[in-house]
């Protein structure tokens, strides 16, 4: 068994090896403080819902399902909570579950992350370009921080960010060991209801650890879809230079490959017939949506304004932008590439405590080491100070105890 916890410039990164239950032991036994923590938090973030019935939810819909169908991801969870415990943290197995879930029972943490993946005649080199950052709340995000190195002893290792207690990302950003690389941006304002089958988590972290092709990718992804977690996924396999784009809605999905060229996400499904038929999403040509608006940004960066240039320095430009398509400018707030929307007064929810946590971005070189460039809190290294947020604006008084402070963090190549 390997283990090691290494802090880096706001970065967590744990090297960890072994069976299902050693894996998640080891998992739980380091990041037991942060547990600790974790369940406060989502006991806030999920509010609006009985926690109990929450529970109870994904008790009935979703532990059943894990426990027949993917048992060694539930000894893995197991043993996070044995490791928790052995250090004093008592998180349930069920809480551990719910908490993996999350994003699959409560629609409201749809809209979130820009993306964007490029090769061949579109990058500087030919290579494979990736970047990533997530869009979250500014509790959520103080545990997204956590990067982890697998070596399971059966399957692909792989590298990984994620949160304290979830088998798979959820940022989502992740490279294997198989050369397949990949992230995602959710869609949003999808317009059903899951349908039970296989839950979002453990189809990705079944595809990271086992899947050695695209193709074996989008298999596993399809089988038994429960249609909860709709997501424009952006794929690359380095041992051919090929990137796609997999959107997978419920019952539709799209599939769009290339060797030369670009594909991007920004919460808006990039398909017109998925995002008709199973959104009510009419944000993708409407600039003065954050979709919308970062939809016709990262198209001129991508298609034209770098086109051909593209590499790791751009990723990390294109990742700090804060163009506002709608007022024409740079501005910080909700319409750019680096959200701020705890600055802006004029979207949906004015001054909500959300915003760009991180960014990432890696290239074939770096991926076929599981190495890869990050930044932790802003994007472009703004920082956040809590005491700031609140006296400015009270009304968001509830969320001080669950918040924490995001300095400026520089660029690290972990």
């Amino acid at each position: 068994m390997t283990q090691r916890n290494t802090p880096t410039h706001g970065w967590r990164i744990l090297h960890i090896s072994g069976d299902a239950y050693t894996r998640g032991f080891t998992h739980g036994k380091l990041l037991y403080k942060e547990l600790a923590r974790v369940q406060s938090v989502f006991a806030f973030i999920v509010k609006q819902i009985n926690f109990t019935d929450y529970l109870h939810k994904s008790n009935t819909e979703i532990k059943p399902i894990i426990k027949t169908k993917f048992p060694e991801f539930f000894e893995e969870i197991k043993g996070i909570h044995a490791g928790a415990k052995s250090k004093g943290v008592s998180i349930s197995v069920d809480t551990l579950i719910a908490w993996n879930a999350y994003m699959s029972l409560d629609t409201s943490f749809k809209d979130h992350c820009s993306a964007f993946i490029a090769t061949g005649d579109a990058t500087e080199r030919g290579d494979i370009i990736m970047g990533h950052n997530t869009h979250c709340d500014l509790a959520t995000a103080q545990f997204f921080n956590i990067v982890i190195y697998m070596y399971p002893d059966r399957g692909n290792r792989f590298v990984m960010q994620t949160c304290p207690g979830y088998i798979s990302s959820v940022a989502d950003w992740f490279i294997c060991g198989s050369g397949i690389i990949g992230c995602e941006t959710t869609i949003s304002k999808t317009n059903y209801k899951p349908e039970f089958g296989s839950p979002f988590f453990c189809r990705i972290r079944q595809a990271m650890q086992y899947g050695n092709t695209l193709d074996e990718y989008v298999k596993i992804m399809r089988d038994d879809n429960a249609g909860d977690y709709a997501c424009s996924w952006l794929f690359g396999d380095i041992n051919t230079n090929e990137i796609m784009l997999f959107e997978l809605g419920q019952r539709a999905f799209n599939i769009q490959r290339t060797q030369n060229g670009v594909f991007y996400g920004m919460n808006s499904a990039m398909d017109a017939n998925l995002r008709v038929n199973e959104t009510t999403d009419t944000a993708f040509n409407d600039t003065s949506t954050s979709s919308g608006s970062r939809r016709a940004r990262l198209d001129y960066l991508l298609n034209k304004m770098y086109y051909g240039k593209l590499n790791l320095k751009i990723g990390k430009f294109i990742l700090a932008d804060h163009y506002d398509s709608y007022f024409d400018k740079d501005r910080l707030g909700s319409r750019g590439i680096c959200k701020h929307t705890y600055l802006d007064g004029t979207g949906p929810k004015p001054y909500y405590p959300s915003a760009a946590i991180d960014a990432k971005v890696v290239d074939s070189g770096l991926a076929r080491k599981l190495n890869f460039w990050g930044r932790f809190g802003s994007s472009c290294g703004t920082a956040f100070n809590v005491k700031d947020y609140i006296k400015a604006h009270p009304e968001r008084a509830e969320w001080k105890p669950h918040l924490v402070n995001f300095p400026s963090k520089k660029w690290v190549q972990l």
